[in-house]
């Protein structure tokens, strides 16, 4: 199966860039929005996440990948290796950022959406694609579609499913156009985000 060389994985000194890029494309993500801050803080809370994420917040075996001028990002967590492993430790070393970027009832809000989100996931080995953002103005140019070609292809090779939820229809859509289909649909409680998990099944190419 051929990929676009171009879309390559982040160096050490690239995972700030990959920071950047997220906070940028995840401006409008229902997700995320649920439970950081809003208003005036809204950008800074959405930094200070993706700064942590890209660094230890999401597993340190994740792999980052970017396109071409920094256009795109994409956060991807190898089989068995959990995105968010909050564990009571984990929870408590994460209070200070979550208190920081969330508050108190945004905090109650994201631990509420892992739980839901964690509950989803399917039984059998897969890839777990835990972000994936386009810069605002490169959207509809065809980054997301490089990215998903250039990292499914190290999933095929893996001969796994590749696994990930989506916040919105737009992001959906793309995915179904990628090979994904929907597994599950449902409502956060708490007026939460619709959230859609969708799977792609392992491919293995003779």
């Amino acid at each position: 199966m051929s990929a676009p060389p171009d879309v390559r994985r982040a160096g050490a000194h690239e995972i700030e860039a990959a920071a950047d890029i997220l906070t940028d494309a995840f401006v409008d993500e229902d997700g995320l929005n649920w439970w950081l801050k809003q208003g005036a803080e809204k950008t800074r809370a959405r930094r200070r996440f993706f700064d942590r994420a890209v660094r230890d917040g999401v597993n340190p075996k994740r792999e980052i990948w970017l396109a071409p001028g920094e256009a795109g990002a994409a956060i991807w967590c190898p089989p068995g290796v959990v995105a968010f492993d909050l564990t009571p430790l984990r929870q408590l070393l994460l209070m200070p950022l979550l208190l920081r970027v969330a508050g108190l009832q945004g905090m109650g809000r994201a631990f509420a959406l892992g739980e839901e989100l964690a509950r989803h996931h399917p039984p059998m080995p897969h890839a777990h694609l835990v972000f994936l953002g386009v810069r605002t103005n490169a959207q509809g140019q065809g980054v997301g579609s490089a990215i998903l070609k250039r990292t499914l292809a190290e999933v095929d090779g893996q001969g796994v499913a590749a696994y990930l939820e989506a916040t919105m229809p737009r992001n959906v859509a793309l995915y179904l156009r990628h090979g994904f289909e929907v597994t599950h649909e449902f409502d956060v409680a708490g007026a939460g985000p619709h959230v859609w998990t969708m799977t792609r099944a392992a491919r293995v190419y003779s």
